[in-house]
C-alpha cells in the first residue's frame, strides 16, 4: 500500500479552516484502507496561536527553518521523502509557494498531486470588486482605493501572467492537478488546453458523519469563516444586515470566526442590534440552530462551510461567483443565488426565506439529502482511484 504526505505550512488545527478539517477527514479515512500518511508543515505549532487541539493520531514533521525554500528545509524533505519511502506528496497549497517546494524532491521517484482549494484564478473574475474593497479604516486607504482602481488594467495584466507562470510551472513539473469541481475544468482549459491532460476533479468531503435528521430551528441567520472583508465581503453582510433588522427582531445574526478585519467589522456592526460576534469555535452546535446560511465572498473554492450547514438543514444563500457554487446550491431547490454583487437582491432574496415558513422548510429538506452526495466514503474511493493511478 502507497505512502502518503501531506503538505501544508500551517498545521491541521481543524478549527482553523477548511482545508485543515478537509486534510484530517481524508488522511484518517485514507489511513482506515491501509495507507500510511504523514503530515509535513513549516512551522512548529507553538508559533500559531492554534483555536482547538491537533490530532496526531498522523504522524507530523515540521521544517526547520521559517523560510520556506531555505536549503535545510530542501534537505530535510527529500530526507524525509527517501526515509519514509513516501510515495505521493499531496500538496494543499497548490495555488502558492508550496507548489515549488513540493517540487525539489530530488532524485525519488515520488509522484505529486497538487490540489486548488479555491477557484483556480482566485480573485481575476472579480478582481474589480477585490480592488475597490476598502481594506484599512481612514483617509489613507480611501487614496489607496482609487489608485488601485486607476490601476486596474495594469493590475489586471500582472496578475493573468502570473496564473500563467504558475500553471506553466504545475505543467513542467508534471504534477497532478486535482480541482474541487468539475466546472473549474474547464477554468484550466481557458488558462491552458494542456492543462486538462493532467487535471482531475475531486470535491470536498462532507465533515460531519451523524447528522441523520435535520435539527430544530431557531430564527438564526449564521456565517462561519475567516473575517477577512477582501474576499469574504463580511461588510457587505453586515450593511445588509443593518436595512432589514429593525423588521425583523425576532431573528438573529450570528458570525462566528475570527480574523485581521475583526475590529473593523465589530466598529461596522455598532449599534446595529440582535448581531453577536462569537470568534472561534466549533460551530456545530450552531449549525443545529441557525435556519440560514448566509456567505457573500467574491470567490470561494468549494466552501465547506456551506455543505457542513446543509448537512443540518440550514437553507444557504450566496452570491453566484464562482463556478462551484452551482454544485452545491441549486437555485430554488437547495438554497439561493444571487447576482454578484447585488445587496438589493440580497435582501429581496434572504427576507423571503425569513418570511416563508413553508417555502424555507421545502429548501432545507431538500439541502439536507443534496449533499450526502458528498460523503467521506464516496470522496475517498475518488481518492483512492487517483492515488492508484
Amino acid at each position: 500500500m502507497k505512502r502518503l504526505l501531506f503538505y501544508y505550512p500551517t498545521p491541521f488545527d481543524t478549527l482553523r479552516g477548511g482545508i485543515e478539517r478537509v486534510t484530517n477527514k481524508l488522511a484518517k479515512e485514507l489511513n482506515k484502507y491501509g495507507y500510511d500518511v504523514f503530515y509535513l508543515h513549516l512551522k512548529n505549532e507553538t508559533t500559531l496561536g492554534l483555536k482547538g487541539k491537533l490530532d496526531y493520531s498522523v504522524q507530523t514533521f515540521f521544517l526547520p527553518e521559517s523560510q520556506l525554500e531555505h536549503p535545510d528545509n530542501i534537505k530535510y524533505y527529500q530526507s524525509l521523502l527517501q526515509e519514509k519511502k513516501i510515495d505521493v506528496v499531496i500538496n494543499q497549497q497548490g495555488l502558492y509557494e508550496g507548489t515549488y517546494f513540493v517540487s525539489k524532491v530530488g532524485y525519488s521517484n515520488v509522484k505529486i498531486i497538487s490540489v486548488l482549494h479555491s477557484d483556480p484564478i482566485c480573485g481575476y473574475r472579480y478582481l474589480w470588486h477585490d480592488l475597490k474593497t476598502l481594506r484599512e479604516i481612514g483617509y489613507v486607504e480611501w487614496i489607496k482605493r482609487i489608485l488601485r482602481c486607476c490601476l486596474y488594467f495594469k493590475i489586471k495584466k500582472e496578475r493573468w501572467r502570473d496564473i500563467q507562470v504558475h500553471y506553466n510551472f504545475l505543467l513542467y513539473s508534471k504534477q497532478v492537478i486535482c480541482v474541487l469541481s468539475e466546472s473549474y475544468l474547464t477554468t484550466l482549459q481557458e488558462i491552458n488546453p494542456f492543462l486538462l491532460n493532467r487535471a482531475v476533479s475531486i470535491s470536498n468531503p462532507n465533515t460531519y458523519d451523524d447528522v441523520i435528521s435535520i435539527p430544530r430551528k431557531e430564527k438564526i441567520i449564521l456565517f462561519v469563516g475567516r473575517l477577512d472583508n477582501r474576499s469574504k465581503k463580511l461588510r457587505t453582510l453586515i450593511t445588509i444586515w443593518k436595512e432589514i433588522y429593525k423588521e425583523y427582531k425576532d431573528w438573529k445574526l450570528i458570525i462566528i470566526g475570527d480574523g485581521e478585519d475583526k475590529k473593523n467589522l465589530t466598529n461596522l456592526a455598532n449599534g446595529i442590534k440582535n448581531i453577536e460576534f462569537t470568534g472561534f469555535l466549533e460551530p456545530y452546535e450552531y449549525y443545529q440552530r441557525a435556519s440560514i446560511f448566509c456567505m457573500t465572498s467574491i470567490f470561494e473554492g468549494f466552501p465547506m462551510c456551506l455543505t457542513e450547514a446543509m448537512q443540518f438543514g440550514c437553507v444557504p444563500i450566496a452570491f453566484d461567483s464562482f463556478p462551484a457554487i452551482h454544485d452545491i446550491i441549486l437555485p430554488q431547490q437547495t438554497g439561493e443565488l444571487v447576482c454578484p454583487f447585488s445587496k438589493r437582491e440580497y435582501i429581496q432574496k434572504i427576507t423571503y426565506l425569513m418570511q416563508n415558513d413553508s417555502y424555507r422548510n421545502e429548501l432545507s429538506r431538500k439541502a439536507f439529502n443534496h449533499v450526502k452526495k458528498y460523503d467521506i466514503k464516496k470522496i475517498v474511493e475518488c481518492w483512492i482511484n487517483l492515488i492508484e493511478k
